[in-house]
C-alpha cells in the first residue's frame, strides 16, 4: 500500500522551485538504475518522437500557425524530494498519478491552466505540480517546466485518479485536442502497482578500507508493472543520497545493491543509512572497525 507521508494535498495548479541538486547531491543520474519503460520516460521531438511543423499537435489545420505543440511523455505516480542538500525522500499520494506532456510554444506561451487534460468529458487543468514553492523540499528529478510568456519548452503535468476510468483521453487548448497515445492511455487505465520491502540488508561491522554492500529486496504484490523509488541516504563519513528507480513486474521480487567502504576513513566510528520510499522507512547502523571483523 502506497503511503503518503501526507504533508500536503497535491497544488492543481502554481508554479514550482525547481533547482540544480546543492552538496553532494550532483550527478545523481549516472547512479540511477535503467531507464524506467513504465513511468514518464522523456521524449523530445529530436529524440524518439517527429512532431509534424505543418500540422500542429493541438488539431491546427495544415497550413495554420501552431498556438502550442504538445508531445505527451508518461504517467508517473512518485517522486523523489530534497529533504536536505545531502538526502532525499520519496513521496506518493495513494490514488493520484501524473501524465506529463512537453509543451513548445509556436505562437501562443499560455500559463499552464489555461491546458486541459480531458477524460471522457472531465478536464483536468495543466500544473507544475506536485511539488512546494520553494524551500528545501522541492522536487529534484524533473527537467525545466514549462513557463509562460517565455518561447522555450519545459514540461506541464495533469493530476488524475489513479487508475483513470475513461475510454478517451485528449489533450487541449483553445477548443482544439489530440488524442494521447495508447501507451499512455494504458498506463493511466492500469491498477497502481503495490510494493513491499521484503528485506533490507546491511553487515553489522566493517573494515574502514574494505568494500561492503547494502541491499535491497522489494515485490510488487499488485496486479501492474511499476517502477520502485528509493533514496539510500548515507550518513557519516560521507553525506550523500543513493537514489535508486526499481522496475519490478507484477508478482515478481527485485534486488538492488549498493557498494560502498573504500573512501571510509579511519576512526569514522560508525556509518549510518537510511532507507526512505513511499512505501516504507529503514535504517541500518554499521560499526566500522581499524582491523579484521569479528567471526
Amino acid at each position: 500500500m502506497i503511503r503518503s507521508r501526507g504533508r500536503r494535498a497535491l497544488l492543481q495548479s502554481g508554479v514550482v522551485a525547481i533547482a540544480g541538486l546543492a552538496g553532494c547531491v550532483g550527478g545523481l543520474r549516472d547512479g540511477d538504475d535503467e531507464p524506467n519503460e513504465t513511468e514518464t520516460t522523456r521524449r523530445r521531438p529530436s529524440e524518439t518522437t517527429t512532431v509534424d511543423r505543418n500540422r500542429s499537435s493541438t488539431g491546427t489545420p495544415p497550413g495554420e500557425p501552431s498556438a502550442v505543440e504538445f508531445v505527451p511523455v508518461g504517467v508517473q505516480s512518485s517522486f523523489f524530494y530534497l529533504t536536505t542538500p545531502d538526502s532525499m525522500d520519496v513521496e506518493a499520494v495513494e490514488g493520484t498519478q501524473f501524465v506529463f506532456v512537453e509543451v513548445y510554444p509556436q505562437t501562443d506561451s499560455p500559463p499552464p491552466s489555461d491546458f486541459s487534460l480531458v477524460a471522457d468529458g472531465r478536464h483536468f487543468w495543466g500544473t507544475l505540480a506536485p511539488g512546494e514553492v520553494g524551500g528545501p523540499n522541492r522536487l529534484s528529478e524533473l527537467g525545466p517546466g514549462y513557463r509562460a510568456d517565455e518561447t522555450g519548452s519545459g514540461w506541464v503535468a495533469f493530476e488524475v485518479p489513479n487508475p483513470l476510468d475513461a475510454e478517451e483521453v485528449e489533450l487541449a487548448y483553445r477548443g482544439r485536442s489530440q488524442r494521447v497515445d495508447e501507451t499512455i492511455l494504458a498506463d493511466l487505465r492500469a491498477p497502481p502497482a503495490d510494493f513491499e520491502v521484503v528485506s533490507f540488508d546491511a553487515p553489522e561491522q566493517v573494515v574502514h578500507d574494505e568494500s561492503f554492500e547494502v541491499s535491497l529486496t522489494v515485490e510488487n504484490v499488485g496486479e501492474s508493472d511499476g517502477v520502485f523509488r528509493a533514496s539510500l541516504n548515507q550518513a557519516g563519513a560521507m553525506y550523500s543520497p543513493n537514489r535508486a528507480e526499481i522496475r519490478v513486474p507484477a508478482g515478481e521480487r527485485r534486488e538492488r545493491a549498493w557498494t560502498f567502504g573504500e573512501y571510509l576513513p579511519s576512526g569514522t566510528g560508525r556509518a549510518r543509512f537510511h532507507l526512505r520510499s513511499a512505501d516504507t522507512d529503514r535504517e541500518a547502523v554499521i560499526e566500522v572497525v581499524e582491523g579484521a571483523t569479528e567471526p
